[in-house]
Parts: C-alpha cells; sequence; structure tokens
C-alpha cells in the first residue's frame, strides 16, 4: 500500500535528449517517455539540428535526462577495476576534482571512465535553461546504455547502437569490449521489448529510461549541484500538485458525506414532524369532540336521556385505545346516537358509539378494532361504512359502530 502511494509522488514522465557535436553542427535527438502504473511507453521521437531549432520546441514541460556527446568529453580505458583518485590522476594527470567531473563503468577485467570540465558542463546547462529546458538528470558518455541493453535484441551478446560497439560477458552480465567508430553501423532493427526503435534515439530513451527508474537501476548520472537542485525543485512541485488533489478530493469526499447524512437526518427529522403533526392534530380533534359531547351530555341531561357510564370516561377510553394508531384520523364520535323514525322523529340510540374517521387500509383500522375490543365495556363493534376515497387523499373514509355496557364498573 505504501509502494502504491508513493508512485502518486514520482515523477511519470521524462524527455530524454541526447546532445552531439558532429564537426560545427549541434544534433539534439529528442525521446520522451511515460510511465504509467506497470506500462512503459514512448509518446515521441524528435531531431532538430540547430540550437534555434531546438529552443523552438513545444513540449519543454516534462523534466529533462540530457546525454551528452561531445569533444569535449574525454574518454579512457583502463585495465583494472579498482579505481581511486590516486590511480584516476595516472589515468589522466591532467585530473583535478574541482576542475573536472567524471563518471565510470566497471566491466569485467577493465574500468572505463569519461572526464568533462565543469565549467563546459555550467555554460552548457546555463544554454538549455535559456532555451526552457530543465535538466533534472545528467549523463556523460555512453554508460546510461548498460541500464537497457537488457531490453535490446542482441546477437552474441553484442549491440552496435549508433556507432558504439558493446560486447557483453554473458556470465557476468558485464561489459567486456566496447569502442566508438563511425564505420560502426548494424545490420538489424533494434527493438527495445517488441517496439522499433531508431538508433539514433536509443541513448536519449536510455536517459529517460534511467531517470525514470532511478531507484532500480544503476546510477550514471553525474553529480552536479545545479541539476541535483532542479531536480529537487521538481520532485517539490510534484508533490504539492498530488497533495493538492488529494486535499481536494478528500474535501469533496467529505462534503459528499455531509450532504448524505443531512439528507438522511433531514427525511428523518421531516417524518418526524409529519407524525407530530398527525398527533398534535388528533389530539385536537379530540378535545373538540370531547367539547361536543359535553355539550351534547349537558343536553341530554336536560332532556332527562343521562345515567350510567361517564361519556367522559367513554371517550378517555377511546383516547387510550388509539394513541398507538397515528395514522388514524377522528373527525366524529357520537354516544347515543339519535336517529330518524318514522315521521322524521328522532330516536335516541343508548349504549351505542357512533365514530367517523379516516384512515390508510382495512388492516390498520381492524388492529384498532382488536385493541378496541380488549376492553371489557365493549360489546360489540361493527364497520359500517369503509371506503369512498376522495379525489388527493390518501386515506379512506369510515364509520364504526359500538355497542357498550353501560353499567360497567370502575368509571
Amino acid at each position: 500500500m505504501l509502494q502504491r502511494i508513493k508512485q502518486f509522488y514520482k515523477l511519470s514522465k521524462y524527455t530524454g535528449i541526447s546532445y552531439r557535436q558532429e564537426n560545427d553542427q549541434d544534433i539534439f535527438r529528442c525521446c520522451t517517455v511515460e510511465l504509467d502504473k506497470d506500462k512503459l511507453e514512448i509518446l515521441d521521437t524528435t531531431t532538430s539540428l540547430d540550437w534555434e531549432e531546438f529552443a523552438t520546441r513545444k513540449d519543454k514541460q516534462w523534466p529533462v535526462a540530457l546525454h551528452l556527446e561531445s569533444r569535449q568529453i574525454l574518454f579512457k580505458e583502463y585495465m583494472g577495476q579498482v579505481v581511486d583518485e590516486e590511480t584516476i590522476k595516472s589515468i589522466f594527470p591532467s585530473y583535478d576534482a574541482d576542475r573536472f567531473y567524471v563518471q565510470q563503468l566497471q566491466g569485467t577485467d577493465r574500468t572505463w571512465l569519461a572526464f568533462v570540465r565543469k565549467d563546459y558542463i555550467a555554460n552548457l546547462l546555463e544554454r538549455f535553461k535559456e532555451a526552457g529546458y530543465l535538466i533534472t538528470t545528467l549523463f556523460v558518455g555512453p554508460f546510461v546504455l548498460d541500464n537497457i541493453l537488457g531490453q535490446l535484441n542482441s546477437y552474441e551478446h553484442r549491440y552496435i547502437i549508433d556507432r558504439h560497439r558493446i560486447e557483453i560477458d554473458a556470465t557476468q552480465a558485464k561489459w567486456q569490449h566496447y569502442d566508438y567508430n563511425d564505420a560502426h553501423a548494424s545490420q538489424f532493427v533494434v527493438k527495445v521489448g517488441d517496439q522499433p526503435i531508431k538508433q539514433e534515439y536509443v541513448l536519449a530513451y536510455a536517459s529517460a529510461f534511467s531517470a525514470l527508474m532511478d531507484t532500480y537501476v544503476e546510477d550514471y548520472s553525474v553529480d552536479v549541484p545545479s541539476v541535483k537542485k532542479t531536480l529537487e525543485t521538481v520532485q517539490e512541485k510534484k508533490k504539492f500538485k498530488t497533495n493538492a488533489l488529494f486535499f481536494v478530493g478528500l474535501f469533496f469526499a467529505l462534503l459528499l458525506i455531509n450532504t448524505l447524512l443531512f439528507s438522511h437526518y433531514y427525511q428523518d427529522n421531516e417524518d418526524l414532524s409529519n407524525r407530530v403533526n398527525t398527533q398534535q392534530s388528533t389530539v385536537k380533534d379530540l378535545g373538540k369532540i370531547e367539547e361536543d359531547i359535553k355539550l351534547n351530555e349537558n343536553l341530554i341531561t336536560q332532556l332527562g336521556w343521562n345515567g350510567g357510564v361517564s361519556k367522559a370516561w367513554l371517550l378517555d377510553q377511546i383516547g387510550i385505545s388509539i394513541r398507538n394508531f397515528n395514522s388514524i384520523n377522528l373527525e366524529q364520535i357520537q354516544i347515543n346516537p339519535q336517529q330518524k323514525g318514522l315521521g322524521n322523529t328522532l330516536i335516541q340510540q343508548p349504549q351505542f358509539i357512533l365514530i367517523k374517521g379516516s384512515c390508510p387500509s382495512l388492516n390498520i383500522l381492524n388492529e384498532w378494532i382488536r385493541e378496541i375490543k380488549n376492553n371489557t365495556w365493549i360489546m360489540k363493534v361493527n364497520i359500517e361504512e369503509y371506503g369512498n376515497k376522495q379525489v388527493g387523499e390518501t386515506n379512506d373514509a369510515f364509520t364504526l359502530k359500538i355497542e357498550y355496557n353501560d353499567q360497567v364498573e370502575g368509571n
């Protein structure tokens, strides 16, 4: 997991530039390489034949791994493998660590060394900078080819690459012979894996590949402080951009979670508010019904019909039975209702309760009826009417007729 995270901070695209001076001509061969997860792809190869043309290239946004081939580079071969500063001075008496950069490659029984003046490198890097290029890695001599020989097709462990001839000891996987000659020319197409590549771009590819895979291959770069500082700056910018993208992504993820939680709890709050409103409406309706009942009781008392169980107690019992059925709305309760008889006379129906209201389903209504029947004062419950849903309404109207025991005790 940690390794995967580190990949986001690594530079994933490089332009390798092989700069060669031939007679009085400057030649720039460019190869842009991209590493996408575990896939390495050559995106583009171009050639510029002078500084003016090279400076006008548009593809300058990627860091550059620069390879130099110049008359200013002195190449030496030494028969031996332990090369210290004293040995270097014996090979190149004019060597001074303050004036020269040196790079070397050890073969099977010998060592190859490349020397280049520091002032020449400084002036050349300044010219690349003025042309708009960020040099983050620098290679001199052919040694950088060592990192990609395993990717190239070879014949009897011999490689001819753009006038460079290299022979490899198969058992030790080290260089056995090297020389450079204008007469060296390969008769075969050079391939990187299965992908053909022109010989003149192989060194540019090797430079870009070595820079991309710096933690996995041998480091043949020249330790130039200004180049190292440029690399650190580019890497810091990459880290900053990666961290910025990470925090923006994290912010939007948290914002999404917050939105989902808000929507969830807002809906819960709406549902709770609706239930409270329904209960308040039911309480108000019961209060109004109770006031109407009291008024009717007074009228019944005046008529001399009052007696037996308390009407208020009956209403309380009905209210208790419906408290767990918030979806049922009561619209009218009549205790001992009147009905028209012959000649439009009003006939009292003692020991009956007529309840009108609405509910969303017959099942809920039946559950309430079963709850009511648990009371000892209830003798019988009938559904007189059910249905007749009005347009735009969600509940069905109902009418219940309850027969009760007027002599029940405890009221």
